[in-house]
């Protein structure tokens, strides 16, 4: 007589503990950033034949096979890379990914991908994962500086995809182009009265120039501009485009609905040391509107409100945007790419090996990893300034948890009565 519901228990109570352990993994992980919730599928296992089955004949039928099956089994355990949701977590190295893809990993000997965006910067200024020391990684020629990135500076060296962000290092203003100018000149003005106007504007070296501009009445509705540059030689600073002139009702005049200028150009050699041209545009305003200079009855208030330059600034705070690019921000005001985080894609992200520290690795079943940007080649979109959290969906560990105990219970059961049977055969002797 043999008894295998004893091995087929046991079998039984070996796999319905496995989906313990890997429900119980799920909930442990409930909050880990980008964790990816387990599901495990059973599997029936060896069978024994009894009866292979016959086919029909004439006057007979057929008998089906007859088979005993031995237990059950792991069959697979699959990842569920649903979406976990993007919570804000007001830190700027902070990034999470919608959609497909991970972030790309490195040591001296090893590559990992990640869905946990948790970043920081390490004592030698590089993008790294604080709490394995893993660098981030990069694509494209971002932050390489040169013609492709708009003679912006060089923050990145090209061939090493280690990401750097320097705080602290410099970066050049922006030389002015352009001052724009609003408010009155009084019509009570007499004739040689002067307004005078004045802003501070930059050179090619980032020095700041005090510009004035004077405007002095002429004629009834007309005035004529004239300019001086600190530090400039005056023989050498130009500005045409006057005189400027007024209609009846205090509107410039000009071609109707364009914009009235004036040019100031600085020859080579007119500050020290720059032995380039620099160009200012002097915005009036538009020809018969009132969004620049006006001459009405009242005060003068004209003044310069605006320019487009900057000074030198450094680095002290980064963002992250929807492409995947570290934009720098400067005390200067100016925003400049530092580099463009690497996203990577697997034709199979099932067949992904965990490693721990929320690292995966590639393997034969999941395939190289396909390395590229993200909202391209079906890669996801970045979410800076948050993390993505963990896609365990608590009701669903506990309605696995409850039918896997059910399942450790009635195998436990089975063992039980089996040796119960054993018992009452063993009492047969009595």
């Amino acid at each position: 007589m043999s008894l295998n519901a004893l091995f087929v228990g046991s079998s039984g109570l070996t796999t319905n503990s496995s989906a313990l352990d890997l429900i119980g993994n799920n909930l442990a992980n409930i909050n880990t950033s980008g964790y990816k919730d387990q599901r495990m599928v059973f599997r029936d296992v060896v069978y024994q034949t009894l009866s292979s089955g016959t086919s029909a004949s004439a006057g007979t039928g057929g008998v089906n096979p007859a088979q005993i099956g031995f237990g059950v089994g792991v069959g697979s355990i699959g990842t569920q890379f649903t979406q976990g949701n993007l919570n804000p977590t007001g830190r700027s190295l902070d990034a999470g990914i919608q959609g497909r893809g991970f972030f790309v990993m490195r040591n001296v000997e090893d590559v990992a991908y990640t869905r946990a965006g948790a970043f920081g910067v390490d004592s030698a200024g590089y993008l790294v994962d604080p709490g394995t020391g893993y660098r981030v990684q990069r694509f494209g020629p971002v932050g390489e500086g040169g013609a492709s990135n708009a003679g912006d500076p060089q923050f990145q060296v090209p061939g090493n995809l280690d990401i750097q962000i320097p705080y602290g290092t410099g970066a050049a203003g922006v030389v002015t182009s352009t001052i724009d100018y609003q408010g009155n000149l009084s019509s009570a003005m007499q004739v040689n009265e002067v307004a005078t106007t004045a802003i501070q504007v930059y050179d090619a070296q980032s020095t700041a120039r005090a510009v004035t501009v004077t405007f002095t009445k002429t004629a009834a509705n007309t005035y004529s501009p004239s300019v001086l540059v600190s530090g400039a030689d005056p023989t050498k600073v130009t500005l045409t485009g006057g005189p400027i002139s007024f209609n009846s009702t205090g509107q410039l005049v000009g071609t109707a609905n364009t914009p009235v200028t004036l040019t100031l150009t600085l020859a080579a050699n007119a500050l020290p040391g720059i032995n380039t041209a620099q160009t200012i545009t002097l915005n009036l305003g538009t020809a018969g509107l009132t969004n620049g200079l006006t001459q009405f009855g009242g005060a003068t208030t004209v003044s310069a409100v605006n320019q487009n330059g900057s000074g030198f600034g450094t680095l002290t705070d980064v963002s992250i945007d929807a492409d995947g690019i570290i934009q720098g921000k400067f005390t200067n005001g100016r925003t400049i790419n530092l580099a463009q985080l690497a996203i990577a894609g697997f034709n199979n992200e099932d067949g992904l090996l965990r490693s721990g520290s929320n690292y995966f690795r590639s393997s034969v079943a999941s395939g190289e990893a396909l390395i590229g940007l993200a909202g391209q080649g079906g890669r996801g979109s970045l979410q800076g300034g948050s993390l993505e959290s963990s896609n365990v969906d608590i009701a669903v560990e506990f309605s696995r948890l409850i039918v896997a105990q059910r399942g450790f219970q009635v195998n436990a059961r089975t063992i039980s009565t089996t040796n119960d049977t054993l018992q009452e055969l063993a009492n047969i002797i009595r």
